[in-house]
């Protein structure tokens, strides 16, 4: 499965659970650490940040709008 065959809300989830279980998230080769091993070769560290970030942030705006109800 490719970043591209994936939703826009899942591609976060799918880029963390792939690098913590040391699967490119691109080719499916091996990876070290951030660095895939497999057919890409691709450095995965910047998109590792910015999948966290957005997760983050994603569930703090969440969690902002679930207590300002206006019931």
């Amino acid at each position: 499965m490719s970043i591209a065959d994936t939703l826009p809300g899942e591609s976060h989830g799918h880029i963390i659970s792939s690098i913590i279980n040391l699967v490119c998230p691109q080719c499916g080769g091996r990876m070290s650490e951030f660095q895939c091993e497999g057919r890409c070769c691709r450095n995965w560290l910047a998109e590792w940040e910015w999948a966290n970030y957005a997760t983050r942030s994603s569930k703090s705006c969440l969690s902002k709008r679930s207590g300002k109800r206006a019931w």
